[in-house]
């Protein structure tokens, strides 16, 4: 039997459970309030974070892809960054602003800034969600390795062309070799025979009897079954753009030019080596303005880069060593005065081809050779690919530094 007294001092107590359990819960509303408060910025900073890295990586994504766009609308190569590079980014670069596909809802947007013309800058802005950008500045130059030649011998001629090959006493390699010593060279095989399309390489192909299709070596060639190294090189420069080369070539103030005519020794010529040797050929660009005509009974020797406004022939014994462009036919011809050897190292770019060989002739790809066409005006003469020489991040630099614009 309970007591009053006990029955009092339990009726003291009541409700203190509920108030126990009301603090603890309130207690543990915030510790949950709080934690959620800061996992909430955890998850935003690292999101923020995230979206910084993802905008970066695409701003500089956007480097690689201009530059890649850069040298594929150039063809051959960049010869000049202010004509071919920034005068025509509108229309390279289009449309202005791109996907990235690889991370949905990023943007990107790239302009090409000029220097000088062996180099300039690509300035790339890239967008992505939650107003996340990024621009980021690259310093690109073109290469001082030229571009690889189409092949040993190229028929830069959309229209059909006619090709003769008439004796074997010839060979046509898209090997590389080494012209000091005849050692391979370092660069990947090319075509001995390159063509803009594949009826002229059929032509060519065509062109070549039994014995003289074993003369046209490079890549492709095959003894067993008999393939002669003749193809198409896609992207291999057409007769408007080895003009537009010229062009920019014509404007080095140290070219040699000559009239055309028949040349009997180098005595004449600025910068090759003579006939009875007085001095070695040095690099240099030699434009003749008209049919020419090689007919040596002693040794020509040059080297660098030789323009033809015509047609070239060449007989007797006649060494070079670089790159041989000629805007006509080329003829490698016997003569009943002249016989001797004509020997051509690096390439040969040409409309259309003859070769009637009384002695023997050959075309060598050589990278080594190309390397002496290249050291002639600012040592950066033949086309060559944009490389980078330094990338920065904008919001690391002060404003309008490094062409990040202000």
């Amino acid at each position: 039997m309970r007591t009053p007294k006990q029955s009092g001092r339990r009726h003291s107590q009541r409700g203190i459970a509920m108030a126990i359990s009301l603090f603890a819960l309130t207690a543990f509303i915030l510790v949950v309030a709080s934690s959620m408060l800061v996992g909430s910025a955890d998850i935003r900073a690292t999101r923020d974070y995230r979206r910084t890295a993802q905008v970066h990586f695409v701003a500089e994504s956007g480097i690689l892809h201009a530059i890649q766009v850069a040298n594929q609308a150039a063809g051959i190569g960049v010869e000049n960054f202010q004509n071919d590079v920034v005068n025509n980014w509108n229309t390279s670069w289009a449309p202005s602003t791109k996907t990235f596909t690889a991370l949905p809802g990023f943007t990107y947007s790239v302009l090409a800034l000029p220097n000088d013309a062996n180099s300039g800058y690509f300035r790339a802005t890239a967008f992505g969600p939650e107003s996340a950008t990024n621009t980021v500045v690259a310093s690109v130059a073109r290469s001082i390795i030229p571009a690889n030649a189409p092949g040993a011998l190229h028929l830069a001629n959309a229209s059909n062309t006619n090709c003769t090959f008439t004796g074997n006493g010839f060979s046509i390699s898209g090997n590389d070799e080494n012209y000091s010593d005849g050692s391979p060279g370092p660069g990947a095989a090319v075509p001995g025979l390159s063509t803009l399309n594949n009826t002229n390489a059929q032509e060519a192909i065509n062109s070549l009897n039994l014995q003289e299709k074993h003369d046209v070596t490079g890549l492709g060639f095959s003894s067993d079954p008999l393939i002669p190294s003749v193809r198409t090189s896609p992207g291999a420069p057409s007769a408007d753009q080895i003009d537009a080369m010229v062009a920019d070539l014509l404007t080095d103030p140290t070219v040699v030019t000559q009239a055309g005519g028949t040349v009997n020794n180098s005595s004449s010529l600025q910068g090759w080596q003579c006939k009875n040797g007085d001095h070695a050929a040095i690099p240099e660009i030699t434009h003749f303005t008209g049919d020419t005509t090689f007919r040596a009974n002693g040794n020509i020797s040059g080297e660098g880069i030789l323009i033809v406004d015509g047609n070239l022939t060449l007989q007797g014994t006649i060494d070079f060593k670089g790159l041989i462009i000629v805007r006509g036919t080329t003829n490698v011809t016997s003569d009943t005065d002249v016989t001797g050897n004509a020997s051509i190292w690096g390439s040969l770019w040409t409309t259309d081809i003859n070769m009637v060989v009384g002695g023997s002739a050959f075309i060598q790809y050589s990278t080594q050779a190309l390397a002496l066409a290249n050291q002639v005006g600012q040592g950066r003469a033949l086309p060559s690919k944009l490389v980078v020489n330094w990338i920065v991040d904008c919001a690391a630099v002060p404003a309008g530094t490094n062409n990040c614009g202000t």
